[in-house]
């Protein structure tokens, strides 16, 4: 499944540049990715004492992966995120 969706996101955003912006807080570690316009499509956040985890896709992209995909949303969040750290073309740490 992840390989469709993969194929489905390339060709669908072929043309959209992601960046990818890493913030090492002194609890957690948090992760945006964004395009050239700054527009968000992704924000991951994890805790580094192992608690909570936080995710949020923009609804476009969910929508769009949802209407072709008979997946839930918590598995739609684990691909884009794969996805996103895939095809970003810089890592900008804070």
């Amino acid at each position: 499944m992840k390989k469709l969706i993969w194929e489905f996101l390339n060709k669908k955003y072929s043309g959209m540049v992601i960046y990818h912006k890493k913030f090492n807080l002194p609890e957690r570690t948090a992760e945006k990715f964004f395009t050239d316009s700054d527009d968000s499509i992704m924000e991951y956040s994890y805790y580094h004492n192992g608690g909570d985890v936080w995710s949020r896709v923009n609804s476009f992209l969910k929508g769009d992966i949802g209407n072709y995909f008979d997946i839930h949303d918590i598995d739609i969040e684990m691909v884009v995120l794969e996805w996103c750290r895939d095809k970003s073309v810089e890592t900008i740490d804070r």
